[in-house]
């Protein structure tokens, strides 16, 4: 059986080496298992260390994904066969901490960190791909954080990275509508500044191996982007989505409450087959996964990167145990009937004190999982 994740060193021509992680599930669009997460965390740890490790690749096998996710089909099925409350917080724990740890990790890693955005980009992979320092989107990337369709919620960070997007209200439609979008549109909202096509890999490769890493190391972030901005080529591009909806994102921004935002939305009179695509999203997602993204876009805008990821522990585990998760997978990903019987049918038939409840950390301060990071 082949390895979830590969690691390889590249030697460059001064004598140092770049660190080549390459996750390895294409089938499974590499959905990110249990058993990946301790092999990333201990090979970064050791990279890290390693003086003469001067960057790291992450990239993955086959064409169709970067990574599609966290392997939520089959974290569901073992919290299905879990008999137990505590023996079912657990198993969510171990598997939330881990991911955040590595997620972490990576936006602290400390040299130059490329990842290759090929493909899908999706929850869990997104939240490896902005802990890089050096985002690279190829033709193909499709990007989204779309939880809301499983019950779930935009974690790995993006109470984070969703706040800090440059325009108004797109991360509050994003998270709310798991909108798909594209290459183009990751370069409007700074998530990527590098669009390269995907056959310029080895080529990339070959320039990082040729750069002078004797340099000083504060220098070697503005010689990696060097290298990609010389590579940098949007002819193979489509045009973004978002940028012709500002108008309508900037509008949510103002509104004061969920069900303002959701009545925006809904009566917002456009033809557009994306725009139309991702409010059909929200409409048949969890009610409850809507109430959670609002309050991390309106109540935890000053948080930092730890802080958010503590946060989003703590809801990932009450989410899974006490929310719509596991009802959401079935029907999404197990079943596949695409009918998930919520918890609650509508939006405003979520009782405040139940979203309350899912905001209450299941650990005193001193005893939290994250409390070191």
């Amino acid at each position: 059986m082949e390895a979830s994740v590969l690691f390889d060193e590249l030697a460059t021509d001064d004598g140092h080496a770049i660190g080549i992680i390459t996750l390895n599930k294409a089938r499974q669009l590499h959905a990110l298992s249990a058993d990946m997460f301790p092999l990333l965390h201990r090979q970064l740890l050791a990279w890290q260390d390693d003086k003469r490790i001067v960057s790291v690749l992450l990239t993955s096998t086959g064409e169709k994904a970067f990574c599609a996710g966290g392997d939520v089909k089959s974290l569901q099925q073992v919290l299905v066969a879990t008999k137990g409350h505590e023996a079912k917080q657990q198993v969510v724990s171990e598997y939330f901490i881990a991911e955040y740890q590595v997620d972490y990790l990576l936006h602290n890693f400390g040299k130059p960190l490329i990842v290759w955005g090929d493909g899908i980009i999706m929850g869990g992979g997104l939240g490896l791909f902005m802990g890089a320092s050096h985002r690279v989107v190829t033709e193909t990337a499709r990007i989204a954080m779309p939880e809301i369709t499983i019950g779930l919620f935009p974690d790995v960070g993006a109470t984070w990275f969703l706040n800090r997007l440059p325009q108004p209200g797109v991360g509050l439609f994003l998270g709310l509508t798991g909108a798909s979008i594209n290459a183009n549109d990751a370069k409007y909202l700074g998530l990527s500044e590098y669009l390269i096509p995907a056959v310029q890999q080895e080529r990339v490769l070959t320039d990082l191996r040729e750069l002078n890493w004797h340099s000083d190391s504060a220098e070697h972030s503005a010689q990696v982007d060097s290298v990609l901005n010389a590579l940098y080529d949007d002819s193979l591009f489509l045009a973004g989505n978002l940028s012709s909806h500002q108008n309508l994102f900037t509008e949510l921004s103002l509104k004061t409450s969920l069900t303002d935002v959701i009545s925006c939305i809904e009566t917002h009179d456009c033809d557009d087959t994306w725009l139309q695509k991702s409010i059909n999203k929200l409409l048949l997602g969890s009610p409850i996964s809507a109430h959670i993204l609002y309050r991390q876009i309106n109540q935890y805008t000053e948080l930092s990167l730890a802080a958010c990821f503590q946060l989003e522990l703590d809801l990932a585990v009450n989410v899974c145990l006490n929310a719509d998760l596991v009802e959401g997978v079935r029907a999404l990903l197990v079943d596949k009937d695409n009918q998930p019987n919520w918890l609650y049918k509508q939006i405003a038939d979520v009782p405040v004190d139940f979203v309350d409840g899912l905001f209450v950390s299941p650990w005193e301060i001193e005893s939290h999982p994250l409390r070191t990071l």
